[in-house]
């Protein structure tokens, strides 16, 4: 049988700088494989490393407070553990180990400085000193995203409270700050809460106090993901108390006059990319982000055009933001491909998704919803580059009183949109696809708010042959109020509840369109037919009948 001994280094009450006390197990063999460390006094730095600096102790245990105002080492693969109460404090420095604690418990300092080897399994915000409970916790998450960023730690957890920040949360490479530039050029995280994007309960909740920059960047990440996560701004839409203004506003009118509302620099719940790269690249025409200038030119060791590569947006809540989820808003960086946005809840935002430049490829929104408050769902080209629009995927949203339009994508030529599966209620207008090259929208159902409400207006402009609306329905509910549209656009096997009108030059292209069999005009048309029909065939057989009866006569 083997033996095992567990060693306890005790520095406890009494007024002294450094004591060690083992208290040995023995069993059979008297090996040590733990000790527990508790430490008050002045500076524990050399009782700690003595703990570890044992060969045979697997194991330290932290089991009350200890300064550290030093140095300590830890060998690769030993373990240090933290039961409820153990907290390092100071303003030392721990390099190596793997961290053990629970995710609940504060264990470090914010001033403390940390390298591990690694954790158990996640990275807690909670060990930084974040409470969730409603006072200001940005420095504890911040410093969190940054080791865990530059000692590839994969996930930080933030466990389920409500969490003020005063400044925005920013995914990004290591600075070196003698010469301001970035000497690792990218950044993988995953942030992981405990919300779902449609939750009763509370969960991981972030509040920024602010309303003029963003929530959380990501600054040329690669792979990162932001996952159940509820983020509440600042935000109020307007004109909710008229619903007709509110329907027919503007999208540059539809403002709070608060929160800032910049080509450049939005106010956002998540962007991927706000900064640019080399320090000769130009600022932005208004000015960036405010506050944040030191960020931008900061990755000379990348190209202007680098940026992000599939980042991953899953399971949020995203409520009072200009924006919602900005990609690409510095106007420089291209890139930001293969992002992945999945069961995301959009409300009260001026523009839930915003596309910023042509080379986000292959990115992919999918189970998306908005149930009120919002101006416009999806939209490229009205924040970051003006120029063209990237390759989206849009499929599966649910959309349900409340929004101004769904989409605003004027393409010019670059890369084609395709769109599935959306269900919008009570939605002012479908809004605006141009393009040039193929683009397809297919199984939709838009029901439109009525006329009594939201006044007679434009309800969709598509100009492009090769724009093909598939096996949509355009309506407004039991009613056959005209159907007003502009452009040359195509329609197959499509429906509307009223008349096609078009409302500006052109002609649509249309297959196998389909009038609502409920419409009163559509009907009495349909009985006249019948009657002349069956009155035709009646005269046909009564001249038959007549002229057999005269040749049998």
């Amino acid at each position: 049988m083997a033996d095992y001994m567990n060693r306890f280094v005790d520095s406890s009450t009494f007024a002294m700088r450094y004591f060690v006390f083992f208290i040995i197990i023995l069993t059979n063999k008297a090996v040590a494989q733990n000790a527990t460390v508790h430490a008050l006094g002045y500076d524990n730095t050399a009782a700690l490393q003595t703990a570890f600096n044992e060969p045979s102790n697997i194991y330290v245990v932290i089991k009350s407070k200890m300064r550290i105002a030093g140095r300590v080492t830890i060998p690769a693969g030993k373990i240090i553990k933290f039961e409820p109460g153990g907290m390092l404090t100071g303003e030392g420095f721990l390099k190596g180990g793997i961290i053990d604690a629970g995710y609940h418990h504060q264990i470090f300092d914010t001033a403390f400085n940390i390298e591990p080897q690694g954790v158990q399994n996640y990275f807690s915000a909670k060990w930084f000193g974040a409470t969730g409970g409603g006072r200001d916790d940005y420095t504890a998450i911040q410093k969190s995203i940054t080791t865990c960023i530059l000692n590839n730690i994969r996930t930080l957890f933030i466990p389920a409270g409500r969490y003020s920040i005063s400044k925005p949360l920013i995914l990004q490479g290591k600075i070196d700050s003698a010469n301001k530039s970035r000497t690792r050029a990218f950044c993988t995280l995953e942030i992981l809460g405990e919300s779902s994007f449609w939750d009763s309960n509370m969960g991981t909740e972030i509040y920024p106090s602010f309303n003029n920059t963003f929530a959380i960047g990501i600054q040329t990440g690669k792979g990162c993901k932001i996952r159940k996560l509820k983020v509440v701004g600042l935000f109020k839409p307007p004109f909710l108390n008229d619903l007709k203004k509110f329907y027919n506003s503007s999208f540059s009118e539809f403002t709070d006059r608060q929160c800032r509302d910049s080509r450049y620099s939005p106010y956002a719940a998540i962007v991927i990319d706000p900064f640019t790269n080399l320090i000769n690249d130009p600022m932005p025409d208004d000015g960036g982000y405010p506050g944040l200038s030191a960020f931008y030119g900061q990755a000379n060791n990348l190209q202007s055009l680098s940026g992000s590569t599939a980042t991953e947006l899953e399971e949020l809540s995203i409520n009072g933001f200009v924006v919602g989820i900005c990609s690409s808003p510095n106007g420089v960086s291209k890139n930001a491909e293969i992002t992945l946005i999945n069961k995301v809840q959009f409300e009260n935002c001026k523009l839930a998704i915003s596309g910023g430049q042509a080379q986000e490829k292959m990115n992919r929104v999918t189970n998306i919803a908005c149930w009120g408050g919002t101006h416009t769902i999806f939209a490229t080209g009205l924040y970051g580059s003006e120029k063209e629009a990237g390759n989206w995927y849009i499929s599966h949203a649910n959309i349900a009183g409340g929004v101004v339009r769904f989409i605003y994508n004027d393409q010019k030529g670059y890369f084609p949109l395709y769109i599935n599966a959306i269900y919008a209620e009570s939605i002012g207008s479908w809004g605006t696809i141009n393009s040039d090259i193929a683009s397809g929208i297919s199984n939709c159902v838009i029901d439109f708010a009525d006329v009594e409400i939201a006044g007679e207006r434009n309800l969709l402009t598509s100009w492009g042959k090769n724009v093909l609306y598939k096996n949509c329905n355009f309506r407004f509910y039991g009613k056959s109020t005209p159907i007003l549209m502009e452009g040359n656009c195509t329609f197959e096997n499509c429906f509307f509840s009223g008349k096609l009108q078009q409302s500006s030059a052109g002609r649509f292209s249309l297959k196998n369109v389909l009038a609502d069999p409920f419409d009163k005009k559509s009907l009495v048309t349909i009985i006249i037919f019948l009657s002349v029909v069956t009155a035709m065939l009646l005269a046909v057989l009564i001249f038959v009948f007549i002229r057999r009866r005269r040749i049998n006569g």
